[in-house]
């Protein structure tokens, strides 16, 4: 899978090379592309979005951006970093119900996932100190939002949460979705002849065992 922004000269051209010529699937994102750009995209090749509202104009009554995709006739598949530092609630569960189907859920975790707060060094990517409180990382001294430290799990929670879904729907953004949109037959659903790659999850959606391979990797001390 390739992000890249429509709005960039070629980009129609790269986008049906990648999908057409490559079996690349393309995302749209990092993006300052207005709706009919993101429209043409997609008649182009591209099927999904990343982390829709970030990083993308924003959602506007008069000029949707990217992000009036999710309700086009064309209907892509789209990211959302369900952490509730880069969406408000609302904004999710406005965003799930416009296509349950087409939702993908994503951390947008770092490097600092996992560890204690305090400051970490910067890398290539962000040649800055970075501060990690909680599940928020930014960039030492400012708001800059770098990325995440939340787990999926934590993510499917948040959406039965705000957005009032069942696990099941939930769950289904995180693995099904996926499947869908790579085009991956072996994986996604709990079916015979596919992967036995699952997790078993509590009623409140925590994690009790990891399966890979139809081998148990993890148990939660119950």
């Amino acid at each position: 899978m390739v992000t890249l922004a429509p709005e960039l000269d070629g980009s129609t051209t790269v986008i049906e090379e990648l999908t057409k010529g490559h079996n690349i699937r393309v995302s749209l994102g990092h993006s300052a592309a207005d709706f009919d750009t993101g429209l043409a995209a997609l008649k182009a090749g591209a099927t999904t979005m990343t982390h829709v509202f970030n990083a993308m104009n924003p959602l506007h009554h008069r000029s949707p951006g990217l992000a009036g995709l999710m309700v086009s006739e064309e209907s892509p598949y789209f990211s959302l970093i369900a952490d509730g530092i880069h969406l408000h609630a609302a904004t999710l569960a406005m965003a799930f119900r416009a296509n349950p189907q087409k939702c993908i859920l994503i951390t947008d975790s770092v490097e600092m996932a996992g560890l204690a707060d305090g400051l970490y060094p910067g890398h290539a990517q962000i040649p800055h100190q970075q501060r990690k409180q909680g599940n928020q990382v930014t960039i030492e001294g400012t708001d800059t939002l770098i990325g995440s430290c939340s787990s999926l799990d934590e993510c499917i929670r948040n959406l039965t949460q705000w957005s009032g879904c069942s696990l099941a729907q939930a769950v289904q953004c995180a693995t099904e979705n996926i499947a869908r949109l790579m085009g991956l037959k072996d994986r996604g659903v709990i079916e015979m002849g596919r992967r036995a790659d699952f997790v078993v999850l509590d009623d409140a959606g925590r994690v009790l065992e990891t399966w890979i391979g139809g081998k148990a990797v993890y148990q939660s001390e119950r």
